[in-house]
């Protein structure tokens, strides 16, 4: 049963996923073509794949993953730091502008979240199959952003 299962996973097209989707556009494009090329700030976050949270506190913000928490000064950047680190990114760029920030964070979100959709719907009763196949577009989208 293992086996049958390691080779059914071998044969997912997770490229194929990937460019179906919208998130080669609405985020790597967007982040290469946006974020990139003006002033930013490296973030560096915990560099692996995990849930984060966003905690209100009497200064701003705060993104929490694990035990790693990062200040923010508003929300969208709190969003913004969230969504990359739930993606397991070693490290990020922030625009020092928060209209950039602000501008782009919804079409990345929303990107993220059609992607999970997109394998929810290819995979609906093998949650196993989904964790894996997540985790590889999320291997892959990290590796296109981190090229420069």
């Amino acid at each position: 049963m293992k086996h049958s299962r390691m080779s059914a996973n071998r044969r997912i097209q997770h490229l194929r996923i990937l460019n179906s989707s919208r998130i080669r556009q609405d985020l790597i494009q967007e982040y290469r073509d946006k974020v990139l090329p003006d002033k930013t700030r490296t973030i560096r976050l915990l560099g692996k794949k995990n849930p984060a949270r966003i905690i209100h506190t009497l200064l701003g913000f705060e993104v929490q993953a694990e035990y790693k928490r990062i200040h923010c000064p508003d929300l969208v950047t709190a969003r913004y730091i969230r969504l990359f680190s739930e993606l397991g990114c070693h490290s990020i760029k922030l625009p020092y502008d928060p209209t950039i920030t602000e501008h782009l964070i919804p079409g990345f979100e929303e990107a993220v979240e059609s992607l999970k959709k997109q394998v929810q719907q290819l995979y609906p009763k093998d949650l196993q199959t989904r964790q894996y196949v997540m985790q590889t577009l999320y291997g892959i989208i990290r590796r296109q952003l981190s090229i420069s």
